[in-house]
């Protein structure tokens, strides 16, 4: 009889073990199978697939942050931001508060990031010179909207990065290093933004 207590005991105490392990555990967001114009065009790659080099990709190529839904979202051209491991894949992402896709960020749970071939640079600069508020960004460029469901994209981008915001937090002067690099007018600061990374999509 001893026997068969320590038995259950040991059963019960891997159970509880287990319980908490998956508990503590946090998982992945779940989400619904990728609309048919998306599967058309891209395949999914994981983001250890990601080609090229991460700072010539954001720094030199640009990269068009959008955030909202089919009646509404906004993109804006970037070169701030990165790829990384936060316990898993992330990407990074600065938007000053002024900027129209920042009012985008604040309300979604998702954003995108999209990637282009050279011949858009035209686009990509219209894209970061032109407000949203006041321009029609999307008919100007000649830009295809691409639900991603969730998040918007452009159907014309060669990959497409989903995000689902983990952290954001404004840049504060007395973080910076040396503080003599700071910006002196504290309206210049960008809200910093970390995404996990729940899908890419790149051209067949």
């Amino acid at each position: 009889m001893k026997c068969a207590g320590w038995v259950i005991g040991a059963l019960w105490l891997l159970g509880a073990i287990s319980w908490a392990a998956e508990e503590g555990e946090e998982k992945k967001p779940v989400l619904p199978p990728p609309p048919e114009a998306v599967t058309a065009l891209f395949r999914q790659i994981t983001p250890q697939e990601i080609p090229g080099n991460a700072v010539k990709l954001v720094g030199n190529d640009w990269m068009l942050i959008s955030a909202g839904n089919e009646e509404k979202f906004n993109g804006m051209t970037a070169s701030w931001g990165g790829f990384g491991v936060w316990n898993k894949p992330v990407a990074f992402i600065l938007v000053h508060k002024d900027r129209y896709t920042y009012e985008f960020l604040e309300r979604e749970e998702y954003f995108t990031l999209s990637f282009f071939e050279e011949k858009y640079r035209p686009q990509l600069k219209m894209f970061g010179t032109k407000s949203g508020r006041n321009v029609d960004k999307l008919k100007e460029a000649g830009f295809t909207a691409l639900s991603m469901k969730p998040g918007m994209a452009y159907a014309e981008a060669r990959m497409i990065v989903v995000c689902k915001k983990l952290y954001a937090e404004r840049t504060r002067a007395e973080n910076w290093f040396p503080p003599k690099n700071a910006p002196a007018d504290p309206e210049r600061v960008h809200k910093l933004y970390f995404g996990e990374i729940v899908s890419v999509w790149i051209k067949k």
